[in-house]
């Protein structure tokens, strides 16, 4: 079983290409809505929350996490790998080919993602609001912030972003490449999988979802509500 965390429903977008690369493989997707957006909280606040999340994952014999939040992979990846012996999988913008690079305000201000992105010619640019838009259906256009003349790349730093894909594509026009790491983590996944010894395909292939919060908003996906 393959745990799949965000703090809303941004990390579908991970889950979705995990099953197309895996599709015999369980997966639990927990979505933490009573802490959404993870965008405007602390480091501290962040890494507390993961360990109950972590707990009950572990209670739902889950054998492999990926953390399809760059704002959680940034904040709490490597404590978590010192704490539970498990493999992690994490979220981080894909920063290696330069460009503009869209984040929330969390993931701008922290340590992990300040180290990785000056070893690369980025420009990073926080966008307050904008995963609580594309959560809520909302309109993005004026959470979208002005993209800098000249730009040829834009990637984006946060897995709800990747919901909106193309309709950021339609406000920037096509002559811009948007690069996001949806595939490549699909990838990672099965090769960590296989590595570990955990790739085993099963018949009966189970997708469960989960939220801390109200399922009434989900649409579209059945929810089942837990307590942490």
């Amino acid at each position: 079983m393959i745990g799949i965390i965000d703090s809303g429903l941004g990390g579908l977008s991970i889950a979705k290409a995990i099953w197309q690369e895996l599709p015999r493989v369980s997966t639990i997707y927990l979505a933490d809505h009573e802490y959404f957006p993870y965008g405007n909280k602390s480091a501290s606040v962040i890494n507390k929350r993961l360990i109950k999340i972590m707990d009950w994952l572990l209670k739902k014999n889950c054998q492999l996490i990926v953390i399809a939040c760059n704002t959680i992979t940034m904040a709490t990846i490597k404590s978590l790998r010192q704490r539970y012996p498990l493999p992690f999988i994490g979220t981080e913008p894909a920063v290696k080919q330069g460009g503009v690079v869209l984040v929330t305000p969390a993931t701008a201000k922290s340590r992990g993602y300040r180290e990785l992105s000056r070893q690369y010619p980025v420009t990073t640019i926080p966008c307050p609001g904008l995963a609580e838009a594309i959560e809520a259906g909302a309109d993005i256009t004026n959470f979208l912030p002005p993209i800098p003349p000249l730009t040829k790349i834009i990637v984006l730093g946060c897995t709800h972003y990747i919901l909106v894909k193309e309709r950021i594509q339609k406000i920037v026009g096509r002559k811009i490449e948007i690069i996001e790491p949806s595939a490549a983590i699909a990838r990672q996944t099965r090769a960590v999988l296989t590595k570990e010894n955990l790739l085993n395909a099963k018949k009966r292939v189970k997708r469960l979802f989960f939220t801390t919060g109200p399922t009434k908003r989900l649409r579209g996906i059945i929810f089942t509500r837990c307590s942490l």
